[in-house]
């Protein structure tokens, strides 16, 4: 048998914290302008797990870095040109090590530049969805009702439970959500990347996720892919088995069709599904590395049903 490429580390025996790896991956500018590691949260073992994939997979952490990027794009998009209402952030992760760079600061800053003088439209709920208790201890420093920003325990692997929370459906109480009233967009970041079901049983996660979102909303995901170009692909695949075996010890890839079907039924907004870092960036485009091509982003929205379609004929 032919051994393994990779060797047996002491970290093999803990696991890999998902939101703390994306930490061990953060970048920033210091005082000089020099792009340096910024790293506020990981432990030792998620910051050597960070190190084993960019010695495996050169620039491995530009893979979740465009992923944050985009998420920060898309929000400012779906506040100032669609007017949502309430921003649901599910796999939240961790906080930022700065608070300027939080999503619902983004937001705000968003809002701010965006809005006139006679402009009093409501500023923009964002909810931060998180299932690892690790994860949550810090995400509620970020909590502030009156400001509009709410953290809540929930699995965005189960949508049933974690909707029927976030509408508060055991209760004649308000939820955070009325999915009569308010203008939804479900922020579905590269959680569904590491669900450890089938590719049949990941999309179905985000088609219950899409039941239950309203008419009219909006989905934008993140999801690990594999390109269609065998070149690409044959380096995705190592991308793939170096999560498997140097990092959180899951995650896979999906091709292009993959993600089309978990979207399945919706209107894929221009530019449709793209590598993230290509989604409507804020400047031109620099040199990224050649992983940048492993991480598709999708922004889709939930069409107004047809009323002209004739019923199905179980109905008639």
């Amino acid at each position: 048998m032919t051994a393994p490429w990779w060797t047996p580390h002491e970290t093999d025996y803990y696991t890999v914290n998902l939101s703390y790896l994306y930490d061990a991956f953060r970048e920033a500018c210091n005082a000089d302008g020099n792009v340096v590691p910024c790293v506020k949260f990981a432990h030792d073992i998620e910051r050597e797990a960070a190190l084993r994939l960019n010695a495996r997979v050169p620039g491995a952490g530009f893979v979740f870095r465009s992923e944050r990027r985009f998420f920060d794009r898309v929000a400012a998009y779906l506040v100032t040109e669609q007017r949502v209402t309430s921003i649901v952030v599910a796999g939240a992760g961790l906080p930022h090590i700065s608070g300027d760079d939080d999503l619902h600061s983004v937001i705000r800053r968003s809002e701010a530049n965006n809005r006139n003088r006679t402009d009093n439209t409501a500023r923009t709920t964002v909810i931060y969805v998180e299932r690892d208790p690790l994860t949550l201890a810090q995400l509620r420093t970020l909590a502030d009702d009156g400001e509009g920003v709410h953290v809540v325990e929930a699995d965005p692997w189960d949508p049933t439970a974690m909707w029927d929370t976030l509408y508060n459906t055991a209760s004649e109480n308000p939820g955070l959500i009325s999915p009569d009233d308010d203008r939804v967009a479900l922020l579905l970041g590269g959680v569904m990347s590491f669900h450890r079901g089938s590719r049949a049983e990941a999309a179905q996660v985000v088609q219950d996720h899409l039941a239950r979102l309203p008419v009219g909303a909006f989905l934008a995901m993140t999801h690990l892919l594999m390109p269609e170009h065998p070149d690409l692909a044959a380096q995705a695949r190592e991308f793939e088995n170096a999560l498997r075996f140097l990092g959180p010890g899951t995650g896979s890839l999906a091709t292009q069709a993959q993600v089309e079907a978990m979207v399945n039924g919706t209107t894929l907004l221009p530019p449709g599904i793209v590598p993230a870092f290509t989604w409507y960036p804020d400047g031109p485009l620099r040199d990224s590395p050649v992983c940048g091509h492993f991480n598709a982003a999708v922004l889709t929205q939930k069409p107004e049903p047809d009323d002209e379609l004739p019923e199905p004929p179980w109905r008639t």
